[in-house]
C-alpha cells in the first residue's frame, strides 16, 4: 500500500509540473511568435514570417519537450492554448481542429521517439505548422479573413493581402519557410542546449 500511495503522489506531482510547464512555455511561445512575426506587417515579407517564428521559438520548444512527462496531453494543451488565444483575437474557428491535430501529432513524435534528438526535431517541425496554419483562412475563407485583417490594418495592406490570395504559391512558401526555420532552429537548439542547458542541469 505505501508504494501505491507514493506512486499516486508522484503522478500528481508530475501532472502539476507538466501543467506549469505548459502554461509557462505556451505564454513564452506566444510572446516570441508575436514578436518574430512582426515582419509580416510588410505583405511582401509574410512568406518569411513563419520561418522567423520557427527559428526563434525552437530553443524554448526543445526545452519544453524535454521537461514534460505526458507529451501528447501537454502538446495538445499547448497548441490548444495558442489556438484559444488566436480565436479570441478574431481568428477563424477553422483553426481549432488544426491546432488540435498539430498538438496530437507533436505529442506522438515525442512519445514514439522517447525524446531522442530526431524525436525533438520532428516535434519541432510539427509545431511549426501552428504558425503556418494561421494564414490558411486567407485562402480557405478569403472574404472573412480580409474582413478580420481590415479591422486591424489599413486598406493598402488588405489590398495586398487580397492579391496574395489570388495564387496558392505564397501559401506553399509560407509552409515551406516555416518548416525550414524549424529545421535550422532544431540544429541550433541542439548546439545551444548541449553547450549551456546541460551544463546547468536544465535539459
Amino acid at each position: 500500500m505505501p508504494n501505491v500511495k507514493t506512486t499516486g503522489k508522484k503522478s500528481s506531482n508530475t501532472l502539476v509540473r507538466d501543467l506549469v510547464n505548459v502554461g509557462i512555455f505556451a505564454a513564452l511561445y506566444f510572446v516570441l511568435a508575436f514578436a518574430s512575426s512582426s515582419i509580416g506587417y510588410i505583405p511582401a515579407l509574410i512568406i518569411f514570417s513563419t520561418g522567423s517564428i520557427s527559428l526563434v521559438t525552437s530553443i524554448p520548444l526543445f526545452l519544453f519537450f524535454l521537461k514534460i512527462d505526458r507529451p501528447i496531453f501537454c502538446c495538445l494543451l499547448f497548441s490548444g492554448f495558442f489556438g484559444c488565444v488566436m480565436l479570441m483575437m478574431g481568428q477563424s474557428l477553422l483553426m481549432l481542429p488544426i491546432f488540435v491535430a498539430v498538438g496530437v501529432l507533436t505529442g506522438f513524435c515525442l512519445k514514439i521517439s522517447h525524446k531522442s534528438f530526431w524525436g525533438l526535431f520532428s516535434a519541432n517541425v510539427s509545431m511549426s505548422l501552428l504558425s503556418s496554419s494561421m494564414m490558411l483562412p486567407l485562402w480557405l475563407s478569403t472574404e472573412e479573413y480580409l474582413a478580420y485583417a481590415s479591422s486591424m490594418s489599413d486598406e493598402g495592406y488588405v489590398a495586398q493581402m487580397a492579391e496574395l490570395a489570388n495564387s496558392y504559391w505564397p501559401l506553399v512558401a509560407i509552409f515551406a519557410f516555416g518548416i525550414l526555420g524549424a529545421v535550422v532552429g532544431a540544429f541550433i537548439a541542439r548546439r545551444v542546449m548541449k553547450k549551456h542547458f546541460e551544463r546547468i542541469g536544465l535539459a
